[in-house]
């Protein structure tokens, strides 16, 4: 047999499709023509005030923000013979478009719909992506979006195509970077894809760039799915996909600890101070043990009652034979717990402080008091650190205090993920538990291990609802601009139904803020949406739960699926909050 080099063996068409970075799976993600709603397959469509509806506007958002937020609340609707819409809605348009903080699948949807309904409307616009995040604005780095692009990344999962980054336009200099790339770039609108922030950065340069003629429209981006308006805007894009991913890794769990029955399973998946993702993650895959930060809340519980109800759960299962079992909690659960969160708070306005008042001589506090006496020392001197803190600090077991005072995030957040919760709560559990068994009330055996499902939920492939979904957003978006709005947030109604009962809608980003302290001052913000206790998924969620601590009625939900029966249509929590409206 004639032998053949590696590099001519490399060339095989066979052997390169089995190598290739594509794949039958995104080549048939690829071919798959995301669904639009009704309206939005219209040639032109009208965006009007909707009847009856009215959002109220905090008073601090009306002075900072007094042009758009007299907007009003809009609908989407079919354009009439009557409406003189057609010509303006057909011109030629240059937009872009900007991703902002962390990915989320269904991102490249956004930019499709975006992209696709300009075309619709005038072949002659342009869409231009700017790279890295808002960074690119104010430097100006981009690309331009072509159809060849949008088709190779259609459906697909991250934000690849134009990356993403956490940068914010919030000072008057970044805001005038902002405008001369507008202006340079000659831009009629932009296009800001991301959460609760992100949005609320999108209010504030909308404001700043009707002078010069530039519409801004905000996406709703947020695996958290903590970015809501009641009626409105159900669910963020990315939340179901990320949820069903965070699923399959739990169901896979709950299968190995039931096959191999000596293991308890400590899973700490994204989700700061709401707790959607854990609940839908839990529908789906019914483990034993599953925190709500908002539960958590609701009832005053620290973490020494956080541990007890996790032992709780041990102890009556292994009374029944069952030393194993599934416990899933938010890895914002500390901010949930009202004594840790009040320290978390006071600790962020004192080292904001302390950055804030030794700016001009270059210190920080992270980097000037290395050691925890010397931060104590510091934080002992501060007028709103009382002696009651630092006796809940020191009850805290040693990793967490330390945890505590990790460095903040360039808004001045406390860093959640940056703190093994997941870790420490096993700890304390096996401390506990060995308390239990010495008093004879624990019998049973304990093997554990913590598992952080973290960053694959973001950079899963999306589901077929998301594809959908974002897709219509990005369509949405281009309607709201080709009908001369700004300082909107693109949403869609009624995502509890099929694509065909959707409906689009223009939500006024200045209703949405509110005041909240960020590094240690009053900014308004887009408020965080919670786990709402009264609502029917956690009804239904607080009912069903009772069994999964007792029974091994786990469900397997497996992989994202794209095609066939299987597809979880729509998220479940969106579906049992409609359909539960009526509970008592």
């Amino acid at each position: 047999m004639k032998s053949r080099s590696v590099a001519s063996f490399l060339k095989d068409p066979e052997i390169r499709r089995l190598l290739d970075n594509t794949g039958v799976l995104a080549d048939s993600r690829r071919s798959y023509k995301p669904a639009l709603c009704p309206v939005l397959e219209e040639m032109v469509v009208v965006a009007e005030p909707l009847k009856g509806a009215v959002m109220q506007v905090h008073r601090e958002a009306a002075k900072q923000l007094p042009m758009i937020s007299r907007n009003p609340l809009v609908g989407v609707r079919k354009a009439g013979a009557d409406d003189e819409i057609s010509g303006r809605y057909g011109k030629e348009r240059r937009i872009g478009v900007v991703f902002s903080g962390g990915p989320a699948p269904g991102g490249h949807n956004v930019i499709a719909g975006l992209y696709e309904g300009a075309q619709k409307a005038n072949p002659k616009s342009e869409i231009i992506g700017f790279l890295v995040g808002p960074a690119g604005v104010m430097k100006g780095t981009y690309i331009n979006i072509t159809g060849d692009l949008v088709a190779r990344y259609r459906n697909a999962g991250g934000f690849a195509m134009i990356k993403t980054g956490r940068d914010k336009i919030d000072t008057p200099e970044k805001m005038e970077q902002c405008r001369k790339t507008c202006r340079d770039l000659r831009l009629d609108a932009l296009v800001i894809v991301g959460g609760d922030d992100s949005n609320t950065n999108a209010a504030f340069v909308a404001e700043a760039t009707q002078d010069i003629g530039v519409q801004v429209i905000g996406v709703p981006k947020t695996i958290d799915g903590d970015l809501q308006v009641p009626e409105y805007c159900q669910i963020s894009f990315g939340f179901h996909s990320a949820a069903r991913a965070y699923a399959n890794t739990i169901g896979s769990l709950c299968v190995d600890s039931s096959s191999d029955v000596k293991y308890w399973h400590f899973v700490k998946i994204m989700g700061r101070s709401a707790s959607h993702l854990a609940m839908e993650a839990a529908f789906l895959s019914h483990p034993n043990v599953v925190l709500i930060g908002a539960e958590v809340a609701d009832k005053e519980m620290n973490i020494h009652d956080i541990v007890k109800h996790i032992c709780d759960a041990i102890v009556k299962r292994s009374e029944l034979g069952r030393n194993y079992g599934v416990v899933v909690m938010p890895e914002g659960l500390l901010e949930c717990i009202d004594d840790i969160n009040v320290i978390i708070l006071k600790l962020n306005k004192i080292i904001a402080d302390y950055n804030r008042n030794s700016a001009g001589e270059g210190r920080d506090f992270h980097r000037d008091l290395t050691s925890m006496s010397d931060k104590m020392r510091y934080v002992n001197t501060h007028p709103i650190w009382k002696d009651y803190d630092s006796r809940v600090l020191i009850d805290l077991p040693q990793e967490l205090q330390d945890g505590l005072f990790k460095p903040r995030d360039a808004h001045g957040n406390f860093q959640f993920s940056q703190v093994p919760i997941d870790e420490i709560v096993l700890d304390m559990v096996r401390t506990y538990l060995i308390r239990l068994k010495n008093e004879g009330k624990f019998k049973g055996q304990f093997k554990a291990q913590s598992i952080f499902a973290g960053y694959f939920g973001r950079g899963t492939l999306p589901t077929k609802f998301d594809c959908d979904y974002a897709y219509n957003l990005g369509q949405t978006a281009f309607a709201l601009i080709a009908n001369g709005l700004t300082g909107y947030m693109a949403a869609i109604k009624d995502l509890y139904l099929p694509v065909s009962g959707w409906n689009p809608v223009g939500v006024p980003i200045a209703s949405l803020l509110h005041l909240e302290e960020r590094k240690g001052r009053l900014q308004l913000v887009i408020q965080k949406s919670l786990v709402d206790l009264e609502g029917g998924a956690f009804k239904a969620f607080s009912r069903e739960r009772v069994k999964w601590v007792i029974e091994d009625n786990y469900r397997t939900p497996g992989p994202i699926q794209f095609y066939g029966s299987n597809v979880e249509s729509r998220p479940i929590i969106v579906q049992l909050n409609e359909f539960g409206k009526d509970l008592d």
